[in-house]
């Protein structure tokens, strides 16, 4: 650098970010990152306040960690990548935090368009060429809530306060931002702006005449439900709900819960099952939820009236969605809470008559997901989920990731303190161990639990997730529910052919990860402790001796194996 009040535009970068709240950088780099290299040493020896740079060595755990971490604050963090195969190594962790909207703001490289050698950064290997993508964003737009290339260095400040202002903005989420290696390593003068000028866009509630409206129709009903997903991301919105609920007598559903919405033991939480109660119903309040019911399962009687109040009521980045609304309104669900409350305080007539259903439709919820006996020696997925809950305390996250017991887990565990239970928002798996990292370091006072399928643990990379969890000191435990297989692929084949040639030979294709020692994958990556359970009567024991481990700052992971899904042998 010529003069001493100039910088490049890639150390403006992380230094704006670090003003803008920016804790922890997740990065995997490349040739395309010299000039943030060089950002980090030089901000390094002058001691300068940056965020701390996480190295991964995959990109799943790079955005997936950012994840964990900015579900928990709601604070966006820095995702750099390397150029189009980087940006491509993302995998599933784009789509999840598209889907369950928690913000994060992704950084990719592009290969230099210089190659004559005068500016600093030009081309000078032969990647360069073979990694310049013409539309390099187009690998995960439809995606993100925003795209930009840095095309000027001295935009750098506006860009990443627009992004930022972007994946903050509800509904939150992902965006993307690329710039050429020679604009990394251009210089640039101190940035003009302010954070104070680029805020996050409010959202606002409903108006009175609608509150006023929704409270009359729960109190003309005699069976109300609510079905929700993510109200709690905001926590104070979980507490409301409770209130309002208490008040009017209204029964809540959660159904593929990406946050803890409602209490579980609350006398008016009716259970996890999707399409539970919905032909009962006499209303119906959808309140942030995206997959409310299946239809070709079940639907609302006619004469029940509907209303959606979302963060994202129209689903704007999925295809073909829609379940009908008498009223929908696109609003902040606290705020909304708050404003059904109000309207609520001498409007409870008819109270005891919804009660008496909410006490009858939670006994046959509870009824549905109570353990059976085991007439086995298998240890069963219900009987590994009640021995974790003898494992929570009040400083307990669970990090849940087993899409065939996405069901039983939560009705058996029944959390109830907000912010102690989280699943993606999304589908693609792998997820879990490596948000667990993210969730460790939004809140290092917790015991992170992590609940995985044996097919979620290996889609997350092991190799990668436990590496950094031991470099960067963040222990937690990993319980995995080992089946033998993907359940999945097997549940789907027998509800499309519940008779079919492949349910008659129990032939799957799913046994892929039978006899293989998943703990050891941790231990050989990292300073982990690995267990394997096969009885039950090993089970309580060794998960108490694992979570010592924790505690003791080591993470350990206990592979427990549970009712195998297919006696197929592949190969």
């Amino acid at each position: 650098m010529k003069e001493d009040n100039l910088t490049t535009a890639a150390q403006q970068l992380v230094e704006m970010a670090f003003q803008l709240g920016v804790k922890y950088i997740f990065a995997n780099l490349g040739s395309d990152h010299p000039a943030f290299i060089e950002a980090f040493a030089n901000l390094s020896q002058q001691r300068k306040p940056m965020p701390r740079v996480i190295i991964c060595p995959h990109e799943m755990t790079a955005l997936s960690a950012a994840h964990g971490y900015s579900m928990i604050t709601r604070e966006p963090q820095l995702v750099l990548v390397h150029v189009d195969v980087g940006t491509q190594n993302l995998g599933g962790s784009v789509h999840n935090a598209a889907r369950g909207r928690v913000p994060a703001i992704i950084v990719a490289g592009l290969s230099p368009v210089t190659d004559g050698g005068s500016r600093v950064g030009s081309r000078n290997e032969f990647i360069h060429y073979i990694q310049d993508a013409p539309r390099q964003q187009e690998i995960v737009t439809q995606y993100m809530k925003w795209c930009c290339e840095l095309r000027a260095p001295e935009a750098v400040d506006r860009v990443l306060l627009r992004a930022n202002q972007f994946a903050r903005t509800p509904p939150e989420g992902p965006v993307y931002v690329t710039g050429a290696r020679e604009v990394w390593d251009s210089a640039v003068s101190p940035s003009p702006e302010y954070e104070r000028d680029w805020p996050a866009a409010q959202i606002a509630g409903i108006s009175e005449q609608a509150a006023q409206e929704i409270v009359r129709s729960v109190c003309e009903a005699r069976r109300p439900l609510v079905i929700t997903s993510y109200l709690g991301r905001q926590r104070r919105a979980v507490d409301l709900m409770v209130e309002l609920s208490g008040a009017l007598g209204i029964g809540v559903c959660e159904v593929s819960p990406q946050y803890l919405n409602f209490p579980g033991d609350d006398p008016h939480h009716l259970g996890y099952r999707r399409d539970s109660f919905v032909d009962e119903a006499d209303l119906i309040l959808m309140i942030d939820v995206d997959v409310p019911w299946i239809p070709a399962k079940v639907r609302p009687a006619p004469s029940t009236r509907v209303y959606h109040i979302d963060i994202d009521p129209l689903k704007q980045n999925l295809g073909y969605w829609h379940f009908p609304a008498c009223g929908t309104y696109q609003a902040d669900s606290l705020r909304v809470l708050g404003q059904l409350f109000t309207a609520a305080r001498t409007s409870y007539e008819g109270r005891e008559a919804r009660r008496a259903w909410i006490d009858d439709a939670r006994a046959r919820s509870r009824r549905a997901f109570s353990a059976a006996p085991n007439p086995t020696d298998n240890i069963t997925a219900e009987e590994l989920t009640i021995t974790v809950r003898e494992l929570v305390t009040d400083r307990t996250t669970i990090i849940a990731e087993a899409p065939s017991a996405t069901e039983s887990i939560p009705s058996l565990l029944r959390m109830n303190r907000p912010g102690s239970y989280f699943t993606s928002g999304g589908s693609a798996l792998g997820w879990g161990i490596n948000a667990a990292i993210g969730a460790k370091l939004a809140d290092p006072a917790a015991e992170v639990i992590c609940l995985a399928g044996d097919g979620c643990y290996q889609f997350g990379v092991p190799s990668s997730a436990y590496w950094v969890a031991s470099t960067y000191k963040t222990p937690y435990l990993t319980i995995i529910y080992n089946n033998g297989g993907w359940n999945s692929p097997k549940l789907s084949t027998k509800w499309v052919h519940p008779e079919g040639k492949a349910a008659q030979a129990d032939a799957f294709w799913v046994t892929m990860s039978a006899g293989a020692r998943l703990a050891e994958i941790a231990a050989a990556s990292g300073d982990v402790a690995a267990f394997k359970v096969t009885a039950p009567n090993e089970l309580r024991k060794t998960l108490q001796y694992a979570l010592a481990s924790v505690r003791a700052g080591r993470s350990a992971v206990v592979d427990v194996a549970i009712k195998p899904i297919s006696g197929q042998v592949l190969g």
